[in-house]
């Protein structure tokens, strides 16, 4: 298990990661990555609501692994209590996370197809998680991940997955839609996002997070 805090790209990562995965499951790394957005999610808000059994929180996940980080973190949080709600911002989600987010007993809603609720549940949120997209998105969020990133009010603490969405890894581009994060729990290495400006001023603090990912 290794961190650097030498900016690496997203292919470098991508490339460690799938060197790891030959002699390490991918759950025990998501498991790992869990730990660390739910560690952020509960210190932040356990901050502003004093218990965690008080704490609305909301997970905005796409239908990736960045996705399945957020909802496995979710279960954590929703076993300890929270009213842990998933808004799937796609028409699937990561498999395992999502049994196991509703094992713990947290709902799930489609934005597809209930977006005022959707809309009102980030509205009233003391912590979003934000798994939309991962290292490989490109810049800027589509329908309806740019509504609902649009209607976060700029008080509630907003945990991004490893970089905001929105934004594209290796640029300091901040041009497009994007997720403003309080917090930002990045893995094994640090991404240009997160470092180069303007990008890095959406980050908000970042917390490097070591996954289990060897590194050379």
């Amino acid at each position: 298990m290794a961190t650097s805090s030498v900016v690496m790209t997203a292919a470098q990562l991508q490339q460690a990661e799938r060197a790891t995965m030959e002699t390490v499951d991918e759950a025990v790394l998501m498991d790992h990555a869990a730990d660390a957005v739910a560690a952020e999610a509960r210190g932040t808000t356990e901050a502003r609501t004093r218990l965690m059994d008080r704490a609305k929180v909301v997970i905005l996940t796409g239908t990736g692994n960045n996705g399945g980080d957020a909802l496995l973190a979710g279960a954590l949080l929703s076993a300890e209590g929270a009213d842990a709600v998933a808004v799937l911002t796609g028409d699937t989600a990561h498999k395992r996370g999502l049994e196991r987010f509703t094992a713990a007993g947290g709902r799930v809603v489609h934005a597809a197809d209930s977006m005022d609720e959707a809309l009102a549940l980030v509205g009233e949120a003391n912590c979003v998680i934000d798994g939309i997209v991962g290292l490989g998105a490109r810049a800027g969020l589509r329908a309806p991940a740019d509504a609902l990133v649009a209607a976060i009010p700029l008080h509630t603490a907003v945990i991004a997955v490893d970089i905001p969405s929105g934004l594209e890894a290796d640029s300091g581009d901040a041009d497009l839609p994007h997720v403003h994060a309080k917090v930002t729990v990045t893995f094994t290495a640090l991404k240009g996002c997160l470092s180069a400006r303007p990008a890095k001023a959406s980050a908000g603090l970042v917390v490097l997070a070591d996954v289990g990912v060897a590194l050379d």
